[in-house]
């Protein structure tokens, strides 16, 4: 019989075993098909949400044939527009934007329809772009994607998004305002994008609707059509006159490499990291699926023991036994990887229906990356295989004879390959205090991790030995569970190695999680004292908004002036002024800002003065935060850098200025160092003497407000012109109960789910045991007895192992999250922060083993039948 034949045979035997045993076959198509069926939903997510250019093309050109963007100096690109670079000369700055004729001079014939933005705060903190342009031309359709109303046709008309409509409270036809501008609410859609952000506040008006003028962060963009294709050639010669381009045609169809630009100069090179993560992830859940399904295939192996025996004396060879086990895990794995691919995808489209309402999150075009569902199946079949592997080896090699008349075969009691073991957790432990320990180690945590927990696989019945020797010394029913799982260690160990595997995942993501939180909470940098309420007003005075707001909640609020102030456009003004003092030693403060104030102002927001110190304030000096700022000669240097917003050359220069030390600190904060009003201070004819520019900015509360004087601000700021926001001290505001439930809730259910299953087998296991403890009088408590304690026992001992296999990765990988930061503040200590969440591994340890007790008690037949027992 040739090969295939007896392949053919086989597979015909397995699908009539696998429709015999529905249960055992619906456990290990579970195992096996939930992770296909969640690594095909993965990728469907990720293929979804990632948008490539091609897909984003009819939103970002409309009905155009190419984008353009004015760059100023030459560049180099992909052809898709995602890569690429240019710089200007060193000499001379970018050259300004030619506008749309200078478009329509590189392509003659052409026409441009321009889009101008700008990025503006709409109404409290919904930041967002406010774009002209003119959706009228045909080229624009698509540009506007309207879920209700039409597109802009005149001056003052607008579309809005989702978001910036509900938090206007605009309805189609209302009249609302919109960066400083009464416009008519037309439509509400969004722009430019086919998977737009829930949460993103922008508008879109006709042009002149805004009036966004020139320069001070206005963004142009030119939409070309006309009846040639704007081909690589054409890409190329617009590059070097200096616009980056997207074009139709070229998207459609990509030049050769050969045509392409050489972008190793912008391009470092592909980042492998993303493929050894992958590598690394599709290995853990190969592992754990070959860990949970191994026990079923023992189990159904040991069950149909005088069947092979029947096919083995047939004149079967141990090959033909193989092959039979084989077949069956070949059925069952496709079977189950098919259906779970399938269910994984019908499960996609409604997850990415659904998903942006929970989590906020805009997905494109839905997309199936079949190669990955491929692998998912293949993946599936493999792993399936693998499982069966061992217990098909050993019911080939078993006695024939035996098994024919009943005889159960003695146990395996190997103690596995232990020297292998130690060798992959001490190279696993090698790569986790060395490469794992460093900036970017994460993939060699994760690497190690994996070698640990193989290493560890290889222990197991080792220790499960170890384990059943303490067992004399135990209650009857933990005695019993000890003594089978010890004895039975070909099924033992594979379930135990399960459960291990998945709570060392959970431990090291656990105590790292934990440290960073806690490295986040001890480093939180205070900056105002706790209790303290700020207003900040952009772009204009706050003294009328502090007015207004302490008129609102009862409270007076002070203004102080910050040196350094942004031009407004529309009042003509394009230059941008940035003033920061001259110093190496500004770390222990974490500030270079310059403070305009006077003496009763700064009293305000708590930085008492003595009477030297505010005669050197009135005479033209200034007051720094320590002495370590003043130079040799006793004076603080003070640099003002004026740039113009259109990006050409500006001029800087430096103002000296005679300087005392003074405790320029708002109050005391519960840790860290103390916040400080700025780390030099000046008064306001010294800052006009000198010529440097200030904003009356921020205005400070002169009490701890209430709640409802809280929302009273808030409503006063509402009511008034203007972007102005509130912020009151805290402290640090994160919390771990997210994470705390997540871990708890993913590793209960994971650890529950191995051990019931593993449970489950062992019971089905262990009936003729039963038989006998019911002949010799056990009644049904003590079977309960026993199932509740192989839970505990698998349940335990696995948790306990994966404690103790996660805790080294989760130390290395918490060294790198937690030292791998730019300063240590005074007090911390500038070293790692290791934060170990008992509670999450006491509950995995001891908590979800119990429940899985419990649980096994109760399904757990009080009767059983009695069997016949033949001498052994």
């Amino acid at each position: 019989m040739s090969a295939l034949a007896r392949w053919r045979l086989a597979l015909r035997m397995a699908r009539r075993d696998v429709r015999r045993s529905k249960g055992r076959s619906a456990l290990v198509a579970v195992m096996v098909g939930t992770p296909v069926m969640l690594a095909v939903m993965l990728s469907t997510l990720y293929a979804t949400d990632d948008v490539t250019p091609l897909e984003a093309m009819p939103a970002q050109l409309g009905s155009s044939e190419a984008q353009l963007w004015w760059k100023g100096f030459p560049v180099q690109q992909s052809p898709d527009g995602q890569d690429g670079g240019g710089s200007s000369a060193e000499d001379r700055a970018p050259e300004p934007d030619p506008g749309p004729d200078g478009v329509r001079a590189v392509l003659p014939g052409a026409e441009v329809l321009e889009v101008r933005s700008r990025f503006v705060t709409f109404v409290g903190r919904a930041d967002g772009p406010l774009r002209e342009v003119d959706t009228t031309p045909p080229m624009a359709d698509g540009l506007v994607d309207l879920t209700d109303g039409r597109t802009p046709e005149r001056v003052g008309e607008v579309v809005l998004t989702p978001h910036l409509r509900d938090r206007l409270d605009a309805a189609l036809g209302a009249t609302v305002d919109v960066a400083g501008r009464d416009v008519t609410v037309v439509g509400v859609g969004t722009f430019g994008s086919v998977d737009p952000y829930p949460l993103a506040s922008g508008a879109v008006g006709f042009p002149g609707t805004f009036d966004l003028g020139e320069g001070n962060g206005v963004e142009n963009e030119y939409l070309v059509d006309r009846d040639a294709p704007v081909t690589w050639e054409d890409v190329k010669r617009l590059n070097s006159e200096g616009f980056w381009v997207i074009s139709r045609h070229v998207l459609e169809n990509p030049p050769p490499a050969s045509a392409r630009y050489d972008l190793d100069a912008w391009n470092a090179g592909q980042d492998t990291t993303e493929q050894a993560v992958l590598v690394i992830i599709v290995t853990a859940v190969l592992l754990q699926v070959v860990l949970l399904a191994g026990p079923a295939f023992a189990v159904g192996v040991r069950r149909q023991r005088r069947d092979l025996a029947l096919l083995a004396a047939a004149g079967g060879t141990p090959a033909d036994v193989r092959r039979t086990v084989l077949a069956q895990a070949a059925v069952l794995g496709a079977g189950s990887s098919v259906v779970g691919a399938a269910l994984g995808l019908a499960a996609s489209p409604l997850v990415v229906a659904v998903l942006p309402r929970w989590f906020d999150e805009g997905f494109g075009p839905y997309d199936v990356m079949w190669p990955a569902v491929a692998a998912a199946v293949v993946l599936g079949v493999v792993a399936s295989l693998l499982a069966a592997l061992v217990p098909a080896r050993q019911v080939a090699n078993q006695d024939v004879t035996a098994a024919l008349v009943g005889h159960r075969a003695a146990p395996s009691r190997r103690n596995g390959w232990p020297l292998v073991g130690l060798a992959l957790v001490a190279v696993g432990l090698g790569v986790c205090f060395t490469a794992g320990i460093q900036p970017g180690g994460e993939t060699a945590v994760a690497a190690s991790t994996v070698a640990i927990v193989l290493g560890t696989v290889f222990l197991t019945p080792l220790v499960i030995g170890l384990v059943g020797r303490v067992g004399g010394r135990l209650p009857l029913t933990l005695r019993l569970a000890v003594r089978d799982t010890a004895r039975q260690r070909s099924r033992s160990t594979p379930a135990i190695a399960a459960v291990m595997a998945t709570v060392a995942g959970l431990t090291a993501l656990a105590i790292a999680n934990a440290s960073d939180f806690e490295h986040d909470r001890r480093s939180y940098e205070f900056t105002y004292p706790v209790g303290t309420t700020v207003l900040s007003e952009g772009g204009r005075p706050i003294d009328a908004v502090a007015r207004a707001a302490g008129e609102a909640a009862g409270v007076a609020f002070t203004p102080i002036g910050t040196a350094g102030r942004v031009g407004d456009e529309r009042a003509g003004e394009g230059w941008w002024t940035d003033v920061a003092v001259e110093t190496e030693e500004w770390g222990p403060w974490a500030t270079t800002s310059v403070a305009v104030a006077t003496a009763e102002e700064l009293a305000a927001w708590g930085v008492e003065l003595t009477p030297d110190q505010i005669e050197t304030l009135r005479t033209g000096g200034a007051l720094v935060a320590g002495p370590s700022v003043l130079d040799a000669g006793g004076r603080v240097r003070v640099a003002v850098d004026e740039q113009p917003a259109d990006g050409t050359s500006g001029h800087s220069r430096t103002v000296s200025l005679d300087a005392s030390p003074a405790d320029l600190g708002m109050g005391a904060v519960p840790q860290g160092r103390e916040p400080v009003v700025a780390l030099a201070v000046i008064a306001p004819q010294t800052a006009q003497a000198q010529a440097v520019p200030y904003e009356r900015s921020r205005a400070i509360a002169d009490s701890i407000l209430s709640d409802q004087q809280l929302r009273d601000v808030r409503a006063a700021l509402r009511e008034l012109p203007g972007e102005q926001s509130t912020w009151t001290e805290q402290g640090f505001g994160g919390t771990f109960t997210v994470q705390l439930l997540l871990l708890i809730g993913a590793g209960g259910i994971a650890v529950l789910i191995g051990t019931l299953s593993a449970t489950g087998l062992a019971l089905a296991d262990a009936r003729p045991d039963f038989a006998t403890l019911a002949a010799v009088g056990a009644g049904p408590r003590t079977r309960r007895g026993v199932a509740a304690a192989q839970a505990v026992v698998l349940g335990v001992l696995g948790a306990l192992l994966g404690v103790l296999v996660g805790f080294a990765p989760g130390l290395a990988a918490a060294w790198p999250l937690t030292s791998e930061r730019w300063g240590a503040l005074e007090g911390t200590g500038s070293g790692p922060v290791i934060d170990i969440p008992w509670g999450i591994l006491a509950t995995l340890v001891f908590v979800v083993p119990l429940i899985a007790a419990g649980a096994s008690a109760i399904v757990t037949r009080g009767r059983v039948p009695l069997t016949r027992r033949l001498a052994q």
